[in-house]
C-alpha cells in the first residue's frame, strides 16, 4: 500500500477539483503559471481517468506532453482515453505519432495493436501484438494483447489479463480496474466484476469503481448488491449523477426483469 502517493491513490473529488483548477490556470494563462512539472499533470490526468472523466484526463496528459514530449506514459494515457471515449480514429492518429517518436517501445506498439483490432484488422493487430511482445512484456503489453484477443473472440484473452496482473506491483489497484473496464466494454460482466472487486480491495475511495461494480451486479441480475454498490459510490461522491440514476433504476426494477437478466447471462446466445 505504501508505493502510491495521496494523489495517485485517490483524493476526494472536491480536492481534486481544487488541484485541477490551479492547473487549469496554467493551461489557459501560461504567463501566471505555477511551475508544475509533467509528473504533476500526469497525476491529475490519472485521477480523472480512473474517475471516468476521460476528456479531462486527455487534457492533462496532453499538457504533460507539452512540458516534456519525451515521456512515454502520457502518450499511453492519451491513447487509453481515446479508446475509452470510443474515438478509434483519433486513437490511431495519436498511436501513429507516438510510434514515430518511440518505434521500438513495446507498450506503444501494443496499444497500436488495439487500434488495429477495433478497426477490424485482426490479423495485423495480432501481428503487431506479437511484435510488441518480442520487444518486451509488461503490464500494458499483456493488457493490450488481452484486449486484442478479446476483440478476436480468442479464449486466451483471459490468460493475458492474468499475466498483466502478475506483471503489476503487488499493491496496484489501477491494473485490475483497467482490465475490468475492458471486460465491461465487451459486456463480460462477471469477469469485469471479478477485476473491479480486486481493485476495490485496496480501499481506494473511487466512486467510479463502485459505480461499475453496481452496474455489473445490475446486468447480472443481483439488484440488492447493485443498490449497495451504487450507494457506496454516492457515499464517495454524493453528486455523481450516473450513480443516482442507476440507483433509481435498480430500485424500480421488477423481480421478473432480474430473473431474465440472470438467465440471459447464464445461457448467452451462441
Amino acid at each position: 500500500m505504501g508505493r502510491f502517493s495521496k494523489l495517485e491513490r485517490g483524493i476526494a473529488p472536491k480536492k481534486l477539483e481544487e488541484e485541477s483548477a490551479k492547473a487549469e490556470v496554467a493551461l489557459e494563462r501560461p504567463e501566471v503559471e505555477e511551475k508544475y512539472d509533467a509528473s504533476y499533470y500526469v497525476k491529475l490526468a490519472d485521477q480523472y481517468f480512473f474517475y471516468g472523466e476521460f476528456a479531462k484526463a486527455l487534457r492533462f496528459y496532453s499538457r504533460a506532453l507539452q512540458v516534456d514530449n519525451s515521456l512515454i506514459y502520457p502518450w499511453i494515457g492519451q491513447i487509453f482515453c481515446l479508446l475509452e471515449m470510443d474515438q478509434i480514429k483519433e486513437a490511431g492518429v495519436w498511436a501513429t505519432r507516438a510510434l514515430e517518436l518511440f518505434p521500438e517501445n513495446p507498450d506503444i506498439i501494443a496499444l497500436h495493436a488495439i487500434v488495429l483490432a477495433y478497426k477490424g484488422m485482426l490479423k495485423r493487430a495480432i501481428g503487431a501484438s506479437d511484435f510488441a511482445m518480442s520487444k518486451g512484456s509488461g503490464v500494458f503489453t499483456w493488457l493490450a494483447r488481452g484486449e486484442v484477443l478479446l476483440i478476436a473472440d480468442n479464449k486466451m484473452a483471459h490468460f493475458c489479463f492474468d499475466k498483466a496482473m502478475e506483471s503489476a506491483p503487488v499493491d496496484d489497484w489501477q491494473t485490475p480496474m483497467r482490465i475490468g473496464l475492458v471486460y465491461f466494454k465487451h459486456k463480460k460482466y462477471s469477469h469485469a466484476l471479478d477485476f473491479f472487486r480486486r481493485a476495490v480491495q485496496y480501499g481506494v475511495p473511487n466512486y467510479y469503481l463502485w459505480y461499475h461494480i453496481g452496474r455489473c451486479y445490475y446486468h447480472l441480475g443481483f439488484n440488492q448488491k447493485a443498490i449497495e454498490a451504487f450507494q457506496r459510490s454516492l457515499e464517495h461522491q454524493p453528486e455523481f449523477k450516473r450513480a443516482k440514476l442507476a440507483l433509481e433504476r435498480a430500485t424500480r426494477t421488477s423481480i421478473f426483469s432480474r430473473i431474465f437478466r440472470r438467465v440471459i447471462h447464464r445461457y448467452p446466445k451462441k
